[in-house]
């Protein structure tokens, strides 16, 4: 059977072809990070420069890449014409309805660029997502494509050097050095700061979960490819030992509306969602574990002078009556909770996302890691 080569969702039948893909890949890299092409000026001499022929893209990535071109130029024209449409209106009236017109006007163009500048983030995380399981599913073939997709170091030197010296195991201050699992080793030649996979059956939970602790809020607004991101990226507590976890793993992301990240959590705020959705699958980059959440609660982001109970400090239990405390604090916040609560000794598992339902609010569940799968 012929070889298939592959550039992310794009396939060839042959080494030129993917050749040409890889060179127009480079070209298209340079473009986008060199000048906005979403700018209406922009988009059309670039337009016009791949049409005449004075930017030559040979391959199917090249013809994607000049199609979304000539959407954007488009559009461009759309709003062009509606702006000026709108203009010679507002001239037949009074300062205050020319003024109410280009406020709308203002207020439609920002809900358009937010809407597909919305939907392209979510289909860019969506595609990482997709990537990165293939990467799971078949690390041999991830070794292949990781060194095929090289030539993107070209361009950003400070991304290569970033990368230098991923796979190593973390060591504890014991010496204990745990090891990488094999399914997983791929993922980290990508991308260093990944720490684990979370995975909720039924739900849009299935996403990387990264570590880090030099800036544990930069994937708050950065994606797993460490670009700028409205949706950011699942992300540990950086005071968990990822090597020798402690009694509790808490992992933080954004209530998106769109249901991305952590945005499908609020449907545990209804009782039968909670006690049909109880499992949930979370690997660090060395063991495997699966959790059944027990708590659906919550809290509000307290100030330093207040007397409050803060979920988000519980890290480490060095007492039973420590374990215990922070129990009884999750019964009090809780919304739903099981009786059978976990036992001092058992390893726990926090989800934690922004709510709404006062300022400063706070949804998180708890879950107890099962027995039979440590």
């Amino acid at each position: 059977m012929a070889r298939k080569y592959r550039i992310g969702k794009f396939r060839f039948d042959t080494r030129e072809e993917y050749n040409l893909g890889r060179d127009d890949v480079k070209k298209i890299y340079k473009i986008t990070h060199s000048v906005d092409i979403y700018d209406p000026d922009i988009a059309l001499r670039l337009y016009q420069s791949i049409r005449t022929g004075k930017i030559e893209l040979h391959s199917k990535i090249g013809r994607k890449f000049f199609l979304d071109l000539a959407d954007i130029v488009a559009k461009n024209a759309e709003v062009s014409a509606r702006e000026q449409e709108k203009q010679k209106e507002s001239e037949k009236s009074d300062y205050w309805q020319r003024i109410l017109g280009l406020v709308c006007l203002l207020a439609g163009i920002l809900c358009c660029v937010w809407y597909f500048w919305s939907d392209y983030t979510n289909r860019r995380g969506n595609e990482t997502n997709d990537y990165l399981r293939k990467l799971r599913e078949d690390p041999q073939e991830t070794a292949d494509l990781v060194s095929n997709d090289a030539f993107f170091m070209e361009d950003a030197p400070e991304l290569a050097a970033s990368l230098e010296g991923t796979g190593e195991t973390e060591e504890t201050d014991d010496g204990y050095k745990p090891e990488i699992l094999a399914e997983y080793q791929p993922i980290i030649q990508v991308n260093p700061d990944f720490g684990g996979w979370i995975t909720i059956e039924g739900t849009q939970i299935d996403y990387p979960v990264m570590y880090t602790k030099s800036d544990d809020r930069f994937y708050l607004k950065h994606n797993f490819d460490r670009e700028e991101d409205i949706n950011g990226t699942l992300f540990m507590d950086s005071r968990v030992n990822l090597a020798r976890p402690g009694t509790n793993i808490i992992i933080y992301g954004h209530n998106m509306k769109s249901g991305q990240m952590f945005g499908g959590l609020k449907s545990y705020l209804n009782e039968d969602y909670f006690q049909s959705h109880k499992q949930i699958t979370f690997d660090t980059i060395y063991e495997k574990g699966v959790y059944e959440v027990f708590a659906v609660c919550l809290a509000q982001v307290r100030y330093q002078d207040e007397d409050a109970y803060r979920y988000y400090n519980f890290i480490q239990a060095d007492s039973e009556e420590a374990f215990l405390e922070f129990l009884r604090n999750v019964e009090q916040l809780s919304v739903f909770a099981d009786q059978n609560l976990p036992e001092y000794g058992d390893e726990l598992l926090t989800l934690s996302t922004c709510n709404s339902y006062v300022e400063d609010g706070r949804l998180f569940l708890v879950a107890k890691k099962c027995r039979e799968a440590e």
